[in-house]
């Protein structure tokens, strides 16, 4: 379930410095010419950079001005703010309900790892061994064997599922537990893609055939994906990682590959696992074979075992998919407020009774809206003006904004603006005073629906299919994916990664002095796999390589 990839230079999110005076953290020092004017003597709002011209810079003002993030006094650990925090329990509430239709049961196990369980299993701790954080000392006291804190699970809970496994009748066994790790990253922490503390599940499953655990790390997989495309919007791929890529002691590793246009790079989205028996062997993890008993014999088998995840890091996918030069925009499903009602057109000379009515009439709307599960809030707030609040909320990516004033009051209509349509001469709309209960949540899953189809389309046309290894860097460098056809080999994979990263004497791959240093690497192998490849005969991209393409495989830059 490890998110191992490289991160790149070219979206470093800086950390905050603390300040001397009183140990606050603050952002760097902005160019004169890049300072925003003050808004109604208010805190200043707004983005100041282009996602295209900067990203970095533009990500962290949209997290932290959005109201998503806030710094901590940690590097690489970060505050969730309410906003944020919403959104990853709309995930919560979504996907734990999925998987109790399995039987699966929530539980907890403690955070701290003992070594020598970290350390029984060879294979998977290399995976996590630069990563890992230790506790030395009890208060002032030395321990005398230190103590992990866990950057996953596997180790801390498999000793349990060997005492509790005692007969196949106990099988299948399934937990998940809500909860936080820690992977102590040295690389550049960018908030919700790759931070130190990190939320997610994790769901670790026995059972006694290998179909059985197929069948559940298929159908976690297919739940992944609909947290990102129904709930967050998000287009992924799902598709098996290869042998070079998949969880450090997995059987096979099955995962959802995203994608983020304004880079060109690949994002692990979510992983779900086979792990076979190697875990069960390990940890003996044994139940007597009844299919053997049957036959009049006595014989134990291991288990098969499965594990699955789904992080924080959704939360920063989808800002970086959606989110625009005005800030976040959020999609209905998931977000804290779906409609930001806003009163209009109150002047110095209206008068008490007049404002009084206004008033009324737009608490009515609000209750109206609530009363069909809309998530709603009026903003009443005086001394700013509805330009600045149309800013303030569009900021923080509210999909949808209401406005109501005596004009609107004349028609019996309201006016309606949609965050996700850039042009705002385009955003806006009327609805009937009478028919919002109906035409608003109807609106809200347009949007919805909109935000989808319109990721979706960029991802699939950013989705290249190269057969020739000349159109493979220049591919790359226009900020796409690559679907090739290779030979699964892991040397080969190592190789493209190397032929295709910016070499400092100016070989081909360096053509795009913007594009980013890194080589590419294998995403994954998808499900869904194109016509074209004849086993035997088609070549594999590499042109160094001599053998023949097993599948297309879909390669790129990634984080």
């Amino acid at each position: 379930m490890a998110d191992a990839d490289s991160q790149m230079k070219d979206l470093k999110i800086s950390e905050t410095k603390k300040s001397k005076k009183d140990g606050a953290p603050k952002m760097a020092a902005k160019k004169p010419q890049q300072q925003k004017k003050k808004m109604e003597g208010a805190a200043l709002i707004g983005i100041d950079v282009a996602k295209e011209t900067d990203l970095g810079e533009w990500y962290q003002q949209v997290i932290t001005k959005g109201q998503m993030i806030s710094y901590y006094d940690v590097a690489g650990c970060y505050i969730l703010e309410p906003a944020s925090y919403a959104i990853w329990e709309g995930i919560k509430s979504f996907f734990d309900a999925k998987i109790k239709t399995l039987k699966v049961r929530n539980a907890y196990f403690p955070i701290f790892i003992s070594k020598d369980n970290l350390e029984r299993e060879k294979e998977h701790i290399e995976g996590f061994a630069a990563e890992v954080a230790w506790v030395t000392h009890g208060g002032k006291s030395k321990l005398e064997k230190e103590v992990a804190v866990r950057p996953t699970s596997e180790t801390a809970m498999y000793p349990y599922f060997a005492r509790k496994i005692q007969s196949h009748r106990d099988l299948p066994l399934k937990l998940n537990q809500w909860n936080n790790v820690v992977r102590w990253e040295f690389k550049h922490p960018m908030p919700f893609i790759r931070s130190r503390e990190f939320l997610w599940q994790e769901g670790h499953t026995a059972h006694l055939t290998k179909e059985e655990a197929g069948a559940e790390v298929r159908q976690i997989l297919d739940w992944y994906a609909d947290v990102y495309q129904e709930l967050l919007a998000v287009p992924v791929v799902k598709g098996q990682k290869t042998e070079n890529e998949k969880f450090p002691g997995a059987d096979y590793t099955t995962t959802i590959e995203g994608f983020i246009p304004a880079t060109g790079r690949g994002i692990q989205a979510a992983t779900s696992h086979c792990l076979g028996q190697h875990f069960s062997k390990m940890f003996n993890i044994t139940v007597e074979d009844p299919t053997a008993k049957e036959a009049g014999k006595s014989e134990h088998v291991h288990v098969w075992q499965n594990s699955w995840g789904l992080t924080t890091r959704s939360i920063g996918v989808m800002i970086l998919t959606h989110g625009d030069n005005r800030g976040l925009v959020i999609p209905p499903r998931v977000a804290e407020i779906q409609v930001i009602v806003i009163p209009v057109g109150v002047t110095a000379k209206m008068t008490a009774e007049a404002k009084a009515d206004l008033y009324k009439k737009v608490e009515d709307i609000t209750e109206n809206l609530k009363s069909v599960g809309v998530r709603v809030e009026t903003d009443y707030r005086e001394g700013y003006s509805p330009g600045w609040k149309f800013n303030d909320w569009e900021l923080k990516g509210i999909p949808l904004r209401i406005e109501f004033g005596p004009k609107d009051a004349e028609k019996g209509v309201v006016t309606t603006s949609r965050r996700d349509i850039e042009k705002k001469e385009d955003a806006r709309g009327e609805v009937k005073v009478s028919e919002v209960q109906e035409a608003i949540p109807a609106l809200l899953e347009t949007i919805q629906k909109d935000m989808f189809v319109k990721a979706d389309k960029e991802y699939r046309e950013r989705r290249v299919q190269v057969t020739d290894w000349k159109d493979f860097v220049p591919t790359l460098n226009g900020k796409n994916a690559v679907l090739v056809p290779h030979c699964e080999g892991g040397k080969c994979e190592d190789e493209i990664k190397d032929m295709s990263a910016r070499k400092e004497d100016g070989d081909s791959a360096a053509e795009d002095t913007k594009a980013p240093a890194m080589g590419a690497k294998s995403l994954c192998i998808p499900f869904e796999q194109p016509e074209g490849i004849k086993q035997g005969e088609t070549k594999c991209i590499n042109p160094n390589c001599k053998e023949f393409a097993k599948a297309w495989i879909l390669f790129g830059r990634s984080y």
